[in-house]
Order: C-alpha cells, then sequence, then structure tokens
C-alpha cells in the first residue's frame, strides 16, 4: 500500500516586489510545437519547418519536416541531438544540431508500445521514457548497445491517477501531472515519491534548488530544501506552456514565444 506522504509547505505571502524584463520574442504558427536546450537555443515549428534559432534570437538552421510528419513533441537530448517525436505516425527521431536526421526513426510499434502519447528524454545516457495512456505504463527504452528496457505498469491503478496531461524528467526525477490532482514525482525505478498537492498544473520545470509549477495565470516556485513557495503572476494574459533553461524563463502565447527574466528587489 503506497501512502502519499505529501511536502510541507511553508506558505509565504506573494511576492511583491518582483520584475519580469523581456529579453526576445519569436513567431510560431498555433499549432507549433518548440522547446528549449541548455544553452538557450529555441527549437519551434512553423507551418512545415523546424527552426532553430540561437540564445538572441538569431535564425541558424531551417528544414523540412516532411518526411517526419505531423510532430507532436521535440526535446534536446544535449546540444547535438534533438528528439522529435509523432503521435500519429507512432515514432520517433533523432537530428543533429542542424536539425538534420542522422539516423532511421525508432518505429514504438517495434517496442511493444501500442499508443505512446509522449516521449521524454532521460539524463541517463541514450534512454527515453515512453508514457503509453491507454495502456497506463511508463517504458524506458534504450538505444545502446544493451537495448535495455524497464516498465512501470498499472500506473492509474498505483497512482490513483486516470491520466496524465504531462509528463518530463528533471534531475533524475519523472514529474507525471494530473490537472485534477496535482503533480506525481517518480524516482528513476517508477516508485512514487511525492504527490504535490496543486489542482490546475500545466507544465513542471526544476533545477538543482527549485521546482517550477506552470499553471494557467501563475507561476509557483518551490524551495527544494526549506519547502517554501512563492506564487508569481505571469508577465503575460495569454500564456498558455512555459520551459525555463538556466536564469531564463520562456513563456509561449499562441503565436510568439517570449524570453523573460525574473529579478527581485
Amino acid at each position: 500500500m503506497i501512502v502519499f506522504v505529501g511536502i510541507f509547505i511553508s506558505r509565504i505571502a506573494d511576492a511583491q516586489n518582483y520584475q519580469w524584463n523581456e529579453k526576445i520574442k519569436l513567431n510560431l504558427d498555433s499549432t507549433g510545437i518548440w522547446n528549449v536546450d541548455v544553452l538557450g537555443n529555441v527549437y519551434l515549428t512553423n507551418k512545415e519547418l523546424l527552426q532553430k534559432y540561437d540564445s538572441i534570437g538569431v535564425l541558424k538552421f531551417s528544414q523540412s519536416q516532411k518526411s517526419i510528419g505531423r510532430i507532436s513533441s521535440m526535446q534536446p537530448i544535449n546540444t547535438m541531438k534533438v528528439i522529435v517525436f509523432s503521435e500519429e505516425q507512432q515514432q520517433f527521431c533523432i537530428l543533429d544540431n542542424t536539425l538534420t536526421q542522422f539516423e532511421p526513426c525508432i518505429d514504438l510499434m517495434d517496442n511493444d508500445i501500442g499508443n505512446a502519447t509522449s516521449v521524454v528524454v532521460s539524463a541517463q545516457p541514450d534512454k527515453f521514457w515512453v508514457y503509453d495512456q491507454l495502456n497506463s505504463r511508463l517504458h524506458l527504452l534504450s538505444l545502446g548497445q544493451t537495448n535495455q528496457k524497464q516498465d512501470v505498469e498499472n500506473l492509474k491503478g498505483v497512482l490513483n491517477s486516470a491520466q496524465f496531461s504531462f509528463v518530463t524528467e528533471k534531475n533524475y526525477q519523472l514529474f507525471l501531472v494530473d490537472s485534477t490532482k496535482g503533480v506525481y514525482v517518480l524516482d528513476l525505478y517508477g516508485s512514487l515519491v511525492d504527490l504535490l498537492d496543486f489542482k490546475g498544473v500545466v507544465s513542471v520545470s526544476a533545477d538543482e534548488t527549485h521546482l517550477f509549477l506552470f499553471q494557467k495565470t501563475q507561476l509557483i516556485i518551490i524551495n527544494k530544501e526549506t519547502k517554501a513557495l512563492i506564487e508569481i503572476k505571469l508577465p503575460d494574459t495569454e500564456i498558455i506552456d512555459f520551459k525555463k533553461s538556466g536564469e531564463f524563463f520562456y513563456f509561449r502565447t499562441q503565436n510568439q514565444i517570449k524570453k523573460y527574466t525574473l529579478n527581485f528587489q
């Protein structure tokens, strides 16, 4: 029997003395997919093009995505590789730093995965988490020579959650978001570590010292050590997505990506 320990949160008043400072903004179409790597390079799709911008917003590379199909997500593996996932075709492909495909795409059906809805890069070398929503399973696939696999079965029953709208791995922990219940934190063996009791979370990010929970109207920043939190109003009322890389915060509206710093006074 699993006990949801939760985290002890010392709530403090909303931070009043802070300021968002916009650095750059990039355009993408309303159906575009995007992500950011550790150097602040921004990857996005515009219609049938894959594009890569550097940290100051200069377009570096542009490639057609026709051969890959409709892209559902893309994530940097490192600064030299990016993975693109097509839920429609149930495959993911690895591109180099110029957005050129240099290996055959991986067909998930060949790995006995029937309905993948998310593919997430792991910090473990050459490994990827695949979330199969239909069968309520997490798969850890390895592209290395060992071809090691790991499955976490029956997430719905184990975590008492119907489905997860967002899955990511940060600092060797898995974060699974159920917007109606909160954020489930698992270790790399698939064991439950915690349940963050915040409803309405859209996505999660983390660095070595803080967790960042993005909701539709605010960003919750939690200190991992003290468990204290602050609630920060978003810099724009039209924001629908969030990423963090280094000291920078990236927010996506319907047709733009905006890069900010957050300064406390």
